[in-house]
């Protein structure tokens, strides 16, 4: 004969409410007298939460419960509280009164959504994890390179709703620049945030499509190259097995590597040993000087990008193989438009 069970003794509804700073406070007071959670506050994340409500990435539709015990302490929501003392700015939760303290041992417990599925909610189709990565990869490099170290990026942490917002409002284009990631990849074995985020930039800020182009294509083929050229140093570096391949460092450490390598060819250097060290700083993108942009046909003078075409390169198969081809790879090309837009002086 089956035991009887108890059903369990149905919550009261959450019910929205608008809870002020001095509210979260009181909330939070009760929290830490009661003990009622033994979960420690993280207080970087309660202030990346408090970004998203001061710049309006927090959503008040938001349905994740506020569960208060009978205490009236927080047994879920104490970061979101936090956040609204950080922002000195009232929210609307939906809030749970009188919920008991066993409940907590089962709260939490879904998959978090990545950033990568955050893109995919605001309309990226592919490569989403790669461009996400990226988004916060070009932040970093746009916000921080002149203020922190790039070493210390991988202690910056952004929110999925500031990595939307970074992509929709400065990063449109970047889902352009995919193939020329991929070209990237097969031909240095670079990793795919460094690749895009490189490409991104150097099309960005160089000032010169044709000589970008050119660039890319020899730095991804190896075709032609002399052994001081800074791109056939650049590929000896990735091609050594003893390389970092792992760790939140990697896509940082090849991304001033690859712009320093952009920095030296369109200067017209040369570079012996492949290096980027931790105590310099990441590298501003060098636009080509008049001597090297005027070797480059079709080139625009400085300030002003022509709709030229992105050249992306692709390996040939052996049989392909021009018969002149003997210091490399040689390379289809695939053109992409890009849009008419100015360069940064």
């Amino acid at each position: 004969m089956k035991d009887d069970v108890l059903a369990p003794e149905p919550l009261p509804a959450p019910m929205r409410e608008t809870i002020t700073p001095a509210a979260a406070a009181q909330i939070l007071e009760k929290t830490r007298l009661h003990a009622c959670n033994p979960r420690k506050l993280d207080p970087a994340h309660a202030r990346r939460l408090a970004r998203d409500m001061s710049s309006g990435g927090w959503d008040d539709h938001n349905p994740d419960v506020l569960s208060l015990c009978e205490h009236g302490a927080a047994l879920q929501g104490q970061h979101r509280l936090e956040a609204v003392i950080i922002s000195q700015i009232p929210r609307s939760f939906l809030v749970a009164r009188n919920v008991p303290h066993t409940t907590a041992t089962i709260m939490d417990c879904g998959k978090t959504r990545s950033a990568a599925t955050a893109l995919s909610l605001a309309g990226v189709e592919g490569h989403r994890k790669d461009i996400s990565s990226t988004v916060r990869l070009l932040q970093l490099y746009d916000a921080e390179r002149k203020q922190l170290p790039w070493p210390a990026w991988r202690s910056v942490t952004y929110t999925n709703a500031e990595i939307v917002r970074f992509f929709q409002v400065s990063y449109p284009e970047l889902p352009d620049f995919l193939p020329m990631m991929t070209a990237l990849k097969g031909g240095l074995y670079s990793a795919p945030a460094a690749s895009l985020a490189c490409a991104y930039l150097v099309y960005r800020d160089g000032g010169d499509t044709p000589l970008a182009n050119d660039f890319f294509q020899s730095l991804v083929s190896g075709a032609h190259l002399d052994v001081t050229d800074p791109r056939w140093v650049a590929r000896r570096w990735f091609s050594n097995p003893s390389r970092p391949r792992r760790g939140n460092t990697v896509s940082p450490l090849q991304l001033g590597l690859l712009l320093k390598t952009w920095n030296l060819w369109a200067a017209g250097g040369t570079w012996e040993i492949a290096y980027f060290r931790p105590n310099e700083r990441m590298p501003d993108i060098v636009h080509a000087p008049a001597t090297r942009t005027g070797n480059a046909a079709g080139s625009t003078t400085t300030g002003t990008r022509r709709k030229d075409k992105l050249a992306i390169p692709v390996r040939c198969r052996a049989t392909d193989r021009t018969p002149d081809a003997d210091h490399g790879t040689s390379m289809l090309q695939v053109h992409l438009p890009i849009s008419q837009e100015r360069v940064p002086a």
